[in-house]
């Protein structure tokens, strides 16, 4: 016991420095912080048999997000687009932001399935719909329900609904008040929930969000390879496009190097999305010629654009159709 204390005490400084790295590195602070991100090339991401081949390439960028350690929380004041963001901003109701990221990677799914519907009924591909599934996203702090992020919902009152649209139709012929039967599958286990309908403005809900993902078959067999670490729906839009451009003869690249952003509904609008100034400037480290990315979002990107002298066409859509019209 001798020899340890004297050791110890011969080595105090160390300890003391190790202790401190430890803090300043590895403590998770209530906090984020969003940087510059990057581009993803989707040319090697969607696959298919028998597609056509590009020339130019379409590339999704990213945000780069570091937790909250003391050291980078420190940094966030001193390094140009290193923005220091409370966890509580960016976290869905009722949920942590592990919980957040774990959900975000559903939107992913349903950002996918969206993409190919998109691309395939705009190339006048024909195809097949394999398995659909509606998959609970949040749970609002009104809802009398059991469910919980990630389960499947099966069936409403014995009926199975192939989208979100039918499913809302069904409820909205309710009243408040009424109760539902809802099926549904948790951890590979059926479960049935007798759930009472809530008052959202006037109108009768569940009290839940929905993502609906569906598996597509097509003569191309499209696939799209994602990694664990990937969350999000923002890059649904330019994979919509780069199926599209796989699975038709008219290359949109021409040659050029185009990267952007933006979610895709089934409808085939291209939705809003959060941290545009960080993926231009990812777009720009990159090499991007081209950034494309919802209407919402164009003021904002054409601002980093001007405001950091980058030399980057911004075009702003609202749809899909318009953004092949404006790449063509």
């Amino acid at each position: 016991m001798k020899r340890l204390i004297s050791f110890i005490k011969g080595n105090l400084t160390f300890f003391i420095a190790i202790a401190i790295i430890l803090i300043i590195t590895r403590v998770k602070l209530p906090y984020v912080i969003y940087t510059p991100g990057g581009s993803i090339d989707l040319s090697s991401r969607v696959t298919g048999k028998n597609t056509y081949d590009e020339k130019g390439s379409l590339s999704m960028t990213y945000v780069s997000m570091v937790r909250g350690a003391p050291v980078f929380v420190a940094l966030s004041y001193v390094l140009p687009n290193w923005d220091l963001v409370s966890t509580t901003k960016i976290a869905y109701d009722n949920e942590d932001i592990n919980d957040t990221i774990e959900i975000d990677k559903i939107y992913l799914e349903e950002a996918y399935s969206n993409a190919e519907y998109v691309a395939y009924t705009s190339a006048g591909v024909d195809f097949d719909v394999n398995e659909t599934k509606n998959i609970v996203t949040q749970v609002s702090s009104k809802a009398k329900t059991n469910l919980k992020y990630n389960d499947e919902i099966l069936k409403i009152d014995d009926t199975n609904y192939n989208s979100l649209e039918e499913f809302q139709n069904y409820i909205s012929s309710k009243n408040v008040g009424d109760e539902v039967i809802v099926t549904y599958k948790r951890n590979n286990k059926i479960y049935t929930d007798n759930v009472k309908l809530v008052d959202f403005d006037g109108t009768p809900k569940v009290g839940i969000g929905i993502a609906t993902v569906s598996e597509y078959k097509t003569k191309y067999d499209i696939n799209i390879e994602t990694k664990s670490t990937e969350s999000g729906p923002s890059g649904g839009f330019l994979t919509a496009l780069e199926i599209y451009n796989k699975i038709t003869p008219d290359d949109i690249t021409k040659g050029r190097t185009i990267m952007g952003t933006g979610t895709i509904s089934k409808t085939g609008k291209v939705g809003e999305i959060g941290g545009v100034k960080y993926k231009v400037l990812g777009a720009a480290k990159d090499g991007a010629e081209i950034f494309i990315c919802p209407k919402a979002n164009e003021k904002a990107a054409k601002d980093t654009v001007k405001k950091n002298n980058l030399n980057i066409k911004v075009i702003g859509v609202s749809t899909f159709d318009e953004a092949i019209e404006a790449l063509k």
